[in-house]
């Protein structure tokens, strides 16, 4: 049974300590390591002006609800000069609607024995650094839930695609552009959206909507001339000037906050649900049969089965924190898989797979692929695109880029603008909880981690999400020279 520990305390330092100041020591470290992993907590809010409101109920456990109320405003015609309020129409009638945001346990765990310990002298936790390990891989769920939350349950009019296409008319010139931030600023405004309180400035509060994107994205808005000429000739004088100093300005009541998903050297998925990719593992031979598109950049972490390389692809039957999962529609999905090495680097291959049911998280089973001749799934047109032997392979090695595209092999991306109370933020019972549990005579020792924690999109009375659009595009990736596509 898990119980709260007393620390092993070896040293001076840490025996002159009591066991709640040790254990008081080892939370505020994972809510440290917490809060630089996750992108979201720098927008926590608990007024009503921030972009993530915030509600803590220590209360709430497994199942549990933090519930949110929302009223219409009033906006019937007035009674003038001696007109009486004679019966019930003449009254407004008050429109509210609640909603709960259901909080649940967020738990990791991780099993160290006493030899190893001793043999790689990390005899303590704290010590070792895994209390912050914990706090990042914390931090890293509460932001993958976020994201995955505005990318899977978005009403539609919240989604929007630059210039005005779809998902399988984007081209290469589609990409992110100031014009297109502008204009989804705009589209939010119409639902009820507005400015959020980001900051303070010099003068009072800074209002502003927030632009979140990756540099895939934002690498199309550096060079948009648009951007540039904005940049040049609004922004500051001399060296302060972004194309100089870097970064990006507040410009039109849009701010840019770049989200960079680190492509770290562990076992998991990479990228994000802005710009999914993963590395492939085992590589891939030409052939005619169906066949599987795994990850982890070799066949020893490609053989793990329960590591969710492919979770922000497309398709994928994504679990959230309430227990719900989405349900992908059916239709046709596409990936491109780069080869950044061998005989072939620069050439790229082109697959197709069923969007509800060949994305198990883990893998990609593929029904179609692009080839030189047509066998089997093997076809020389796949979506719009046909086989090119300059610019094509249908064999890659390991530790190949793999990308999702639309039907043109496009590589498609997505950029979010959130403004005030996009979305809610639920904490309960518990927040960053040390527990253990030792088996085997204390031998072997395993720690936990425990939150009680859960978030929505902000809903209005009607169901609409004001404080958010969606913007869908093409990207591209430093390094990755793909032919442009019109």
């Amino acid at each position: 049974m898990a119980e709260d520990i007393t620390p092993v305390t070896t040293g001076a330092s840490l025996s002159a300590m009591a066991p709640g100041a040790i254990r008081q020591l080892w939370q505020k470290g994972v809510m440290v390591a917490e809060q630089t992993e996750d992108f979201f907590q720098q927008m926590e809010s608990t007024g009503k002006d921030g972009i993530i409101g915030v509600k803590t109920d220590t209360t709430k456990g497994r199942g549990q609800k933090v519930t949110f109320t929302n009223m219409s405003g009033f906006h019937k015609e007035p009674h003038l000069g001696e007109e009486r309020f004679d019966g019930p129409s003449d009254f407004e009638q008050i429109k509210i609607n609640s909603y709960d945001l259901k909080v649940d346990w967020l738990r990791h765990a991780y099993s160290i024995n006493e030899r190893a310990e001793e043999v790689m002298g990390m005899r303590d936790e704290i010590a070792t650094g895994a209390n912050l390990e914990l706090g990042k891989w914390l931090g890293r769920q509460k932001s993958e839930q976020m994201f995955a939350a505005f990318q899977l349950q978005l009403n539609g009019s919240n989604v929007k695609y630059v210039n005005g296409k779809t998902l399988d008319t984007l081209s290469s010139a589609d990409t992110l552009a100031w014009e297109e931030i502008v204009k989804g600023g705009q589209a939010m405004k119409p639902l009820g959206g507005t400015a959020a309180n980001i900051g303070r400035g010099a003068s009072g509060p800074v209002w502003s909507q927030c632009v979140v994107a990756t540099q895939a994205a934002l690498l199309s808005l550096k060079l948009d001339a648009d951007y540039k000429e904005l940049v040049s000739m609004a922004g500051e004088r001399g060296k302060l000037n972004t194309i100089f100093s870097g970064g990006y300005p507040t410009i039109d009541g849009h701010t840019i906050t770049e989200y960079n998903p680190i492509d770290h050297d562990g076992v998991g998925a990479v990228g994000s649900f802005l710009n999914p990719k993963a590395d492939l593992g085992v590589a891939v031979t030409a052939g005619t049969a169906a066949f599987d598109i795994t990850g982890g950049g070799n066949p020893a972490d490609a053989a793990l089965t329960d590591i969710l390389y492919y979770k922000y692809f497309p398709g994928h039957a994504y679990r959230f924190i309430d227990l719900t999962t989405f349900a992908p529609a059916a239709g046709t999905s596409y990936v491109l898989i780069y080869n950044l090495t061998g005989a072939d680097a620069g050439k790229f291959g082109m697959y197709s797979y069923a969007n509800a049911t060949g994305n198990n998280g883990n893998k990609i089973t593929v029904n179609g692929r692009l080839g030189s001749a047509t066998s089997g799934i093997r076809n020389t047109t796949i979506g719009d695109v046909t086989w090119n032997a300059t610019l094509h392979t249908d064999a890659h090695p390991e530790d190949s880029l793999v990308i999702p595209c639309n039907r043109k092999g496009v590589p498609i991306g997505d950029t979010l603008i959130l403004g005030r109370l996009a979305a809610l933020r639920g904490y309960g019972k518990y927040r960053g909880r040390r527990s253990t549990q030792s088996e085997e005579g204390g031998f072997i020792e395993q720690r936990y981690i425990t939150s009680v924690f859960g978030q929505t999109i902000r809903k209005d009375r009607k169901g609409r999400h004001p404080g958010v659009i969606r913007l869908r595009h093409a990207v591209s990736y430093p390094g990755i020279n793909l032919p442009a596509v019109t």
